[in-house]
């Protein structure tokens, strides 16, 4: 016979009862109520038996089960209704608009733009009728359409996050996103500027791109989190400044001013509450955006951007704005500048993560193997 019991930290009461083969089933009933726990579980116990029964169930029949499970613990206004897919996802953005940063939020909502837009109609349906053929379908029509691995991976891994709070709240019982299989992608290592290359950088830009150069070099900040600086971050009689970066919401509070970076931030003129007016206007993509902007002045300098063909129909560089942040981290590093110490300047949360934004030059590795004894 059915039964009912507490777990721990729950507080919800737990069914258990045994099919007509024995078997024990255990479930939550995900109700407070004692009476209405022990209804409920009853009810599933009838259910399953005449489930099992030679003699099985008519969906009319089916549907007078869960109703009568529905009227002993609180009606059918209890139940949660199932959004349709776009529904949800339009929820689901508002949610991630609120909680992300900017870019992020952008490539999240272009995700879930386009998977709607391939579904169609299929959209209205209702959430739980997705399946993973839908997502691969819609998978395949990004390879199709020439963008990169890396990119259909990321689309992905989009989708799992939205679907996977979808099944956490119990909107769907499976992640329909979570049996897609990625494709392998090809790292590219990203390159790194020289001390030479960087003065080059800053003596060819003019302005406020000037300050953003150093800012970056010697704070190894993204490109968002340094041309939105204010100067409400920056003390220049404690000679430190403080960061909340964009993507991951890391607090780098008190990093300290190089003596360059100080020295160049003392001789602005402030006109305004930012830094660089003019730049923390500027989004990083487009034409006329700052990732370009940052390219025109490579080129200006006769620096190689190391652009190559990506596995989709983009070119790519190796050196870009965020190399930097690549060049702020190797340069601590070939400095002997502790990891402990790098990560806590850069915000970097893990040691993996951090490792991939480490390069040691070649003489310093040619230094760490002499050390060994001569045999």
């Amino acid at each position: 016979m059915a039964s009912i019991h507490r777990r721990p930290r729950s507080p919800f009461w737990h069914g258990a009862w045994r099919d007509q083969n024995g078997r024990l089933h255990l479930q939550s009933t995900k109700q407070t109520d004692r009476a209405k726990a022990l209804a409920f579980v009853m009810e599933i116990e009838r259910a399953q038996r005449q489930a099992e029964s030679p003699n099985a169930m008519t969906e009319l029949q089916a549907k007078g089960i869960i109703n009568g499970i529905l009227e002993r613990v609180g009606g059918l206004e209890s139940v949660r209704p199932i959004p349709s897919i776009a529904e949800r996802l339009k929820d689901w953005m508002v949610t991630k608009r609120s909680r992300k940063s900017e870019g992020t939020a952008t490539r999240y909502q272009s995700v879930a733009d386009g998977f709607l837009k391939y579904l169609g109609k299929g959209a209205a349906r209702r959430l739980d009728a997705i399946t993973t053929k839908d997502i691969e379908g819609f998978l395949n029509h990004r390879r199709a359409s020439g963008v990169s691995a890396s990119t259909v991976g990321q689309d992905c891994k989009i989708l799992r996050i939205a679907f996977g709070q979808a099944q956490k709240e119990g909107l769907i019982t499976l992640n329909p996103a979570a049996a897609c299989e990625l494709e392998t992608v090809n790292r590219v290592e990203r390159g790194t500027f020289t001390p030479a290359e960087i003065a080059l950088l800053v003596d060819t830009a003019q302005g406020e791109w000037r300050t953003l150069i150093l800012v970056a070099y010697f704070t190894g900040q993204r490109l968002g989190d340094c041309c939105s600086l204010s100067w409400a971050q920056v003390d220049l009689e404690q000679e430190v400044v403080s960061f909340k970066q964009q993507k991951t919401g890391t607090a780098v509070d008190g990093q300290p001013l190089h003596p360059d970076l100080l020295s160049h931030l003392k001789g602005l003129r402030r006109s305004g509450d930012h830094v660089m007016p003019h730049l923390s206007n500027l989004g990083p993509g487009g034409r006329h955006g700052l990732s370009e902007g940052f390219k025109r002045i490579m080129v200006k300098a006769g620096i190689d951007t190391g652009t190559f063909q990506g596995d989709g129909t983009r070119k790519l560089s190796k050196r870009s704005f965020h190399a930097l942040r690549h060049s702020f981290t190797s340069a601590l590093a070939n400095a002997g500048v502790s990891p402990e110490l790098r990560m806590r300047l850069t915000g970097h949360k893990s040691a993996e993560m951090h490792k991939g934004y480490t390069h040691h030059e070649m003489q310093n590795l040619k230094d760490a193997v002499n050390k060994l004894p001569r045999l």
